[in-house]
């Protein structure tokens, strides 16, 4: 197997020998759960009580219904809105299947919301009398642990509503206008059966037909899903403008403002308050109404700093250099530093009622998107003198109005679609940075649509977002829904432990799953009399939000350097950033001041420094995926040794994720380490393994030897996602985890651990590596945390020379989501690093010589095609 082609490297990144393309063997089933196993015990009792609460929300939704007409209100569909209760996170389509309820969301709990077809429940009460009479096929009714009809309000408000909009639920009047975000689901009941599976001895043509058969019911459904939205898309506007709002819109296109996902539509709506009680109240499919985020601003206290003598002289890049879109508040295009990078053909304004051709930067005192920009082209510090070469090209893509703002009128999801349509037709750009986000933080029930966008977006087109993790405020006084540094400083809690605190989350879009997060840490430490920072270098900058994230993912993904704080001994303390806490930063001159300077902080600047990574990847691997070039960035992550010696571990996860990245360690190896990545657009399927093998020649793994070998595994997947459920299994069409070699493992034995047809009798029992992560929450040396949670999967270990098995293997093993389809599949990249942590083994050239000696099995393949031509 040859080295990948690279330009002058000598020590390039190796191809990943896949050796096994089958069939996973996967666990599956479980015992029932206590609760439904009592409802079966007492039939009579649990059947009573679901009619009871059945019969008393057809009572009042009857009424409802009734007062509506009599008020001549906006119509509104006629499915009776529920919540039930069932066991948390299990499959919830036996609803669908023998209730006729339609599943509207799951929520925390064991919570579900839906959405009753028939006025009358007749199906759900037969099912249920069959229960307490022992028919047979109505047991799924020991299922149901309760029901909550329209009447039970405070109920649907906790799981519709914002914290935010909970609060001042009782003070929204019938004529004050709202602007809101409200969630609609779009699956109805709409049925699809699972997919065929071939039968011991049943023909391919017979199994094949069957397979058609049900392909052709999964288009039909596809097309009655799409109409669904269409219906329901003008079912929500119709009312809304029944109450004389309106739907706020960017896009004039076949959806009319909607952002959409396979299972539901997002809008941004201004309505008044009586319609907007009315909504959430009745309103049978709707899943979430949130208030419009505000938009983080760190408020550093700059110096005056003087400008330094400039004698650089700039070239601009290559043609065909990487670009990287700034999502930001516009560039000031004509800075010299960064004057030769803009591509000025492509620049375009996206804020309302401001001239597409407005891209300018007006955010006092510096500029915001000019610091992001120039950070991508100056990760480091800006050299003023000699020649610089500009590594990629900067596309300018305006949002934020003049005071580094978002407008209410532009909503995200729908900004973000229209960027990306945009830039990857007309740039060919795969690099985005978005150093924009929210002040609250996240919600962990269900993912955001602005989260959920970019999640969908780095699926349809293959792209990668670079997104700041988001900032703290100084205190509450101007953000009162998230605590500031100060507040929890007076409320006893102290730097760092208050970073790991639900009120320090990341807000969003940061919990997005496929867009690489970046926190801020400290890059200098400072002390001067009563004046100190907040840490060290290398710890988390003190306004640095923290994971985990949704359903427990982690996040931040990486840190790098965006500056720190420093605090003086008064109290309350008063906080400042002079230049020694804050990193060099292109700075706009539009209000005067000098080129660059130290004199503001923020994730924001740390988002486009990882980008700048990016940019070195995709110079030196331009035809492979930005899936690749995420997991080659993660792999390249290492903690502080603060980090590595603290005793909370859990608490270091989630405030620095994987660590700093690299770019020595991202682009390029030495004789001590070797990194190994998969090349082109791996796609794998459900119930399916790939498995890929790495050869370890003995001299790597000598009996006697007691070298420390540090072994960084990465896997960076993407898949289809959906919003109105609440586990990554179901938020996404397919998902996908790995699997590593025991400690002396043999590959056969591997095999037969993996493989659906592998032989149990044949299974070593040798001992696991000790993976820092892990699989399960309580099996790695970090518990509560679980690295198969996200699309990106890291874990490590350092292990002796002499436990290495003599061949490494890693599976990549497919699992089925919400697509059914046999032929949904997951996209994803795998890197492999191997490094002797002292430099005391040289290693690259014995394990480059030792996958010379496999065959890929895309080299059988295409052999194998030639065979048969």
């Amino acid at each position: 197997m040859a080295r990948i082609p690279r330009s002058a490297n000598t020590f390039p990144h190796l191809s990943l020998p896949l050796v096994i393309r089958d069939r996973a063997k996967l666990s599956g089933g479980g015992r029932t759960a206590a609760q439904e196993r009592f409802n079966k015990a007492n039939r009579q009792n649990h059947s009573a009580r679901l009619r009871g609460a059945a019969e008393r929300a057809v009572a009042t939704w009857a009424r409802r219904r009734e007062e509506r007409e009599q008020h001549k209100l906006p119509p509104i569909p006629a499915d009776i809105p529920l919540l039930i209760k069932v066991e948390p996170d299990t499959d919830l389509e036996y609803l669908r299947k023998y209730f006729k309820l339609e599943i509207v969301s799951e929520q925390e709990d064991g919570f579900v919301v839906v959405a009753s077809e028939e006025i009358d429940m007749a199906t759900f009460l037969q099912v249920v009398d069959g229960f307490a009479e022992e028919r047979r096929g109505a047991t799924t009714a020991a299922k149901i642990y309760a029901v909550f009809g329209p009447e039970n309000l405070q109920l649907r408000l906790e799981r519709l509503l914002s914290d935010s909009l909970i609060d001042k639920w009782h003070e929204i009047t019938d004529t004050n206008i709202y602007t809101v975000d409200v969630g609609i689901e779009c699956l109805g009941n709409i049925l699809v059966p699972p997919p065929p599976e071939q039968r011991p001895n049943e023909t391919e043509a017979h199994f094949n037909h069957r397979l058609t058969v049900w392909r052709a019911l999964a288009l039909q459904a596809e097309a009655s899903w799409d109409d669904l939205m269409a219906e329901r898309e003008q079912g929500l506007i119709s009312f809304t403008l029944g109450y004389g709002g309106e739907v706020l819109d960017i896009l004039h296109d076949d959806h009319l403002g909607a952002a959409t996902l396979p299972d539901s539509f997002t809008v941004r709506i201004r309505i008044c308050g009586m319609g907007l009680r009315d909504l959430v109240i009745n309103y049978p499919y709707l899943f979430e109404v949130n208030e419009p985020d505000e938009i983080d601003r760190i408020v550093a206290h700059p110096r005056e700093q003087v400008a330094p003598p400039f004698g650089l002289e700039i070239q601009k890049p290559d043609a065909g250099s990487p670009a990287v879109c700034v999502i930001d508040s516009g560039i000031q295009e004509q800075h010299p530093l960064i004057a030769a990078a803009i591509e000025e053909s492509l620049s375009q304004c996206f804020v309302p009622g401001v001239a597409l051709t407005d891209v300018a930067d007006y955010v006092s005192p510096g500029g915001h998107g000019t610091r992001v920009a120039g950070a991508v082209i100056y990760p480091r510090e800006v050299p003023v003198t000699g020649v610089f070469k500009i590594p990629c090209w900067i596309q300018n893509a305006r949002v934020l109005d003049k005071d580094n703002r978002l407008p209410v009128m532009l909503y995200p999801p729908l900004y973000l679609r229209a960027i990306v349509t945009k830039y990857t037709r007309e740039g060919k750009t795969k690099l985005f940075n978005h150093s924009i986000a929210a002040y609250r933080p996240c919600r962990l029930r269900h993912m955001s649509a602005w989260a959920a966008t970019i999640d969908w977006l780095s699926w349809e087109y293959d792209v990668l977002f670079f997104q700041s993790a988001g900032n703290l405020p100084d205190n509450s006084k101007a953000v009162p829904f998230r605590m500031g540094i100060l507040d929890h400083l007076e409320s006893g809690h102290t730097y760092p432990g208050y970073l790991t605190r639900d009120s320090s989350r990341i807000p969003c879009p940061s919990e997005s799953l496929q867009a690489l997060t970046v926190g801020s840490v400290n890059h200098e430490s400072f002390i001067d009399g009563n004046l100190s920072s907040f840490g060290s270098a290398g710890e988390l900058s003190s306004f640095s939000t923290t994971g985990l994230g949704v359903w427990g993912s982690i996040k931040p993904d990486v840190v790098e350097y965006g500056g720190g704080m420093v605090r003086d001994t008064s109290s309350p303390p008063m906080l400042t950033t002079p230049p020694e806490v804050c990193t060099e930063l292109i700075r706009s001159t539009m209000y005067g001041g000098p080129l660059s300077a130290r004199d503001d902080v923020g994730t924001s600047y740390a988002a486009p420094k990882v980008a700048s990574i990016a940019v070195a990847l995709q110079r030196l691997l331009p035809n492979e995926p930005s899936l690749l070039y995420r997991g080659i960035i993660v792999n390249s992550a290492r903690w502080p040794e603060w980090a590595e010696s603290a005793a909370n571990k859990l608490h270091v996860l989630k405030q620095i994720g994987f660590g700093i990245p690299d770019l020595d360690r991202a682009t390029s190896n030495n004789l001590f380490r070797v990194t190994l990545i998969s090349s082109g657009e791996n796609r794998i399927r459900a119930k399916e393994a790939h498995i890929y093998q790495i050869p370890l020649p003995l001299e790597v793994r000598e009996p006697g030897d007691d070298f420390k070998i540090r072994i960084d595994v990465t896997l960076s997947y993407v898949a289809k996602p959906r919003r109105t459920r609440r586990n990554i299994r179901q938020y996404l069409s397919t998902w996908a985890d790995w699997q590593s070699s025991k400690i002396g493992e043999t590959v056969t034995s591997f095999k037969n651990r993996v493989l659906h047809d592998g032989d149990l009798a044949h299974i070593e029992d040798e001992d696991v590596i000790p993976w820092t992560i892990r699989e399960r929450d309580d099996w790695g040396e970090i518990k509560n945390v679980k690295r198969n949670t996200g699309t990106v999967q890291k874990d490590w270990v350092v292990i002796s020379s002499h436990q290495l098995p003599t061949d490494f293997c890693i599976a990549v093993v497919g699992h089925a989501g919400w697509d059914k389809d046999p032929d949904a599949y997951a996209k994803y990249a795998l890197v492999v690093k191997f490094e002797a942590v002292n430099q005391d083994l040289e290693i690259y050239e014995k394990i480059s010589a030792s996958i010379d000696t496999l065959v890929p099995i895309s080299e059988i393949e295409a052999q194998f095609e030639l065979l048969n031509e």
